[in-house]
């Protein structure tokens, strides 16, 4: 079992190192006023002020609105503060300027199936992407039921990067969210980390030091 345990802190060691496009997964929660509550994490952005220390907001035609607008439904179940909001053709990206995720949540308001989510990793590159059609069916915009209301929460497998941020998008009017929260790895697969790298470390050393030896 030890040396199991020792195998797989080094395979996952490397697979830190060497990165992958493995898409993570993710679960959806239908709408409520739970929900839609920011659950606990290491950073939480609300768009109701300052974004928490080391996080940035890149938009294009996106902005933080409050309320209803032409174009825009504030996300059911909401509490009314401010939410982000991308209009058709935008995109909006919150990035960690910091360190990388295990996880994010965030509730997202009148699916359609036109809205986008990217997962980024620290480095800016994707390592995930959904259409609006893969949180729910049908993804038809619905501003009020739980079925298009939901909290959809990512979570990056053993081979992925680690999550730096995340992309919103819309081909068409709008995408609406409200509550995002990031959750850094849990103390176990830091553990594993540190565990493998050092035997990788290991490994690449007794090797340089084998001498071949061949026979006439």
């Amino acid at each position: 079992m030890k040396i199991k345990t020792l195998l797989a802190a080094a395979t996952l060691a490397a697979s830190f190192a060497a990165g992958s496009a493995q898409a993570a997964s993710f679960v959806t929660t239908p709408g409520s006023a739970a929900a839609f509550a920011a659950p606990a994490g290491d950073a939480t952005v609300t768009f109701d002020g300052v974004l928490p220390a080391g996080f940035n907001l890149t938009t294009s035609l996106a902005s933080i609105i409050t309320g209803n607008t032409a174009i825009s439904a504030q996300p059911a179940f909401s509490d009314g503060s401010a939410y982000l909001s991308v209009s058709a053709g935008g995109s909006a990206d919150l990035t960690s300027t910091a360190i990388g995720y295990q996880s994010v949540s965030l509730f997202l308001g009148s699916i359609d199936s036109f809205n986008s989510i990217q997962l980024l990793d620290t480095l800016g590159n994707v390592i995930g992407s959904w259409p609006g059609w893969e949180f729910t069916t049908p993804a038809n915009g619905d501003q009020v039921i739980p079925n298009t209301n939901r909290r959809i929460t990512f979570t990056r497998s053993d081979t992925d990067a680690l999550i730096g941020g995340v992309r919103f998008g819309s081909e068409f009017n709008a995408l609406e969210v409200d509550n995002v929260v990031f959750a850094v790895p849990e103390a176990s697969t830091w553990a594993m980390m540190l565990l493998g790298f050092g035997l990788a470390g290991m490994a690449i050393r007794s090797r340089r030091r084998q001498t071949k030896v061949v026979f006439a």
